[in-house]
């Protein structure tokens, strides 16, 4: 952000230059993403825009667009936005808007690369007066599946008009809102009601219950019925902290699936749980999650995560798991992890997956470190046995100047039909002025399938090549 006499200017850039393809393609391509954010504040007052574009070979799939306007006024008690903006209402069982930070998305169908998120475009309007928060909008939800080379229609399908209101009293917190729903077809109703506070100090608990009010009797939670009921109680108290989490979501995804309920799975930072977590079925999913992590007094902690999701289709599937971390430290500067996972995952035939792995950033001196990161997995599917490693290498100068090498190995028959599949690619990373611009460069093979970030899942796609990303922050 850069201040001047009138005002305060602010801007972002994401480049993303890419030299290759996906495994399957005959040919490589030379491909170039690129996308700007400039602000202006004044006072109160900040308008911003977003310039998104994309060049590549095919003419059907580039495109130069202006993806994002917002006007902006912000004094107390009042704040509106006017154009795309972000929201979400209580916790995305109705409405949730998102942004995941330098993710691009890009679909073998479109081949056409676009921002990871999901903005709103139309009015946002809040009112703060002593307890109470008023909050409406109306807009048109991006659905972010379709990229910029679609039309609007398909992109914004959905037309959403919602009143929030939030009331805080001795820690507590009551929450109604109300939102109107059509694609152009149809039309329908929603409520939500939430409740939120604060016991003893160090018990803390959420409820949510939403559903279609226009459709169903306020009282009918029948099979038949579109409803969302959400729960969490947590406690934290000296060295130790249990959180457990309740869902049962039917037939509630809206429209274009703008909402997006919690997930109640753990997001791991491991690549091969990440890759192999259950994603969410907000149409017919209940179950629960519970996680316990416990200080030691040599400030090392256990984490302990239990997950169950059920789902109800032509017959039930029941995912569960159970994760284990224990992190510390090694003569009070090495870093270390260690995991181990069991799940059973009856959608993706994965039975009997076991996971384990160890993480090691070990300081050979104040400016240089060596990090380590070795993860297995294996699980039957019908009559196989497969089995993931996944292998990392690297070091790090000053936090300014990253370098990784990184393979992974399968013998999974769905990703190939010989005995062994490998990929290996190395990356190289430099930070310029405290982190507000970094280069990174990454040549080889690299392995796609789902990620989740934020609570968000999304597909990402093999690449084999040579990818340049540039981030500059004004």
């Amino acid at each position: 952000m850069t201040k001047g006499l009138y005002g305060q200017f602010g801007g972002y850039n994401l480049a993303e230059i890419q030299f290759g393809g996906f495994p399957q393609d005959s040919d490589n391509r030379f491909t170039v993403y690129d996308r700007i954010l400039a602000s202006y504040r004044y006072n109160s007052f900040r308008i911003s825009s977003t310039l998104e574009q994309f060049t590549t070979p095919s003419k059907s799939s580039r495109y130069l667009h202006l993806s994002q306007f917002q006007f902006q006024y912000k004094s107390l008690p009042v704040e509106i936005k006017i154009g795309n903006f972000y929201e979400t209402i209580g916790r995305g069982l109705m409405l949730r808007g998102f942004e995941i930070p330098g993710a691009t998305l890009e679909d073998l169908s479109y081949r056409s690369r676009h921002y990871f998120h999901r903005d709103i475009l139309g009015f946002n309007l809040l009112l703060r007066h002593n307890n109470l928060k008023t909050q409406f909008l109306y807009g048109k939800p991006l659905n972010y599946v379709f990229p910029p080379t679609s039309s609007f229609e398909d992109r914004r399908p959905d037309t959403i008009g919602a009143l929030s209101l939030n009331y805080g009293v001795n820690c507590q917190i009551l929450g109604a809102s109300t939102m109107y729903h059509t694609d152009g077809d149809n039309e329908s109703w929603y409520a939500m009601v939430s409740a939120s506070g604060e016991i003893a100090n160090y018990i803390y608990y959420y409820s949510e219950i939403a559903k279609n009010i226009s459709d169903f009797e306020l009282s009918n939670f029948s099979n038949n019925s579109p409803f969302a009921i959400y729960g969490s109680l947590s406690l934290s108290h000296n060295r130790i902290g249990i959180s457990t989490e309740y869902k049962h979501y039917n037939n509630f995804s809206i429209g274009s699936g703008f909402n997006e309920p919690p997930a109640l799975v753990k997001e791991h930072s491991y690549k091969t749980l990440n890759r192999s977590t259950h994603v969410l079925e907000p149409a017919n999913e209940s179950g629960y999650q519970i996680e316990l992590f416990y200080t030691f007094p040599n400030l090392s902690v256990l984490t302990l995560n239990h997950t169950v999701a059920i789902n109800e289709f032509d017959k039930k599937y029941r995912f569960s798991e159970y994760f284990l971390e224990y992190s510390f430290t090694l003569q009070n500067q090495h870093e270390a992890k260690i995991f181990a996972d069991f799940a059973n995952d009856p959608i993706k035939l994965e039975n009997q997956r076991f996971s384990t792995g160890s993480y090691f950033d070990w300081k050979i001196s104040n400016n240089f470190s060596l990090k380590s990161n070795y993860e297995y997995q294996i699980f039957n599917r019908e009559k196989d046995t497969v089995q993931n490693h996944v292998l990392l290498l690297g070091f790090s100068y000053k936090s300014k100047l990253f370098f990784l090498i990184e393979g992974e190995l399968t013998n999974d028959s769905f990703l190939t039909e010989e005995d062994l599949k490998y990929w290996l690619g190395a990356s190289a990373r430099y930070l310029l002025k405290n982190g507000g611009h970094s280069i990174q460069l990454f040549a080889g093979e690299r392995r796609g399938g789902p990620a989740c970030s934020a609570g968000v899942c999304y597909e990402v796609l093999d690449f084999k090549g040579i990818e340049l990303r540039i981030s500059s922050r004004l």
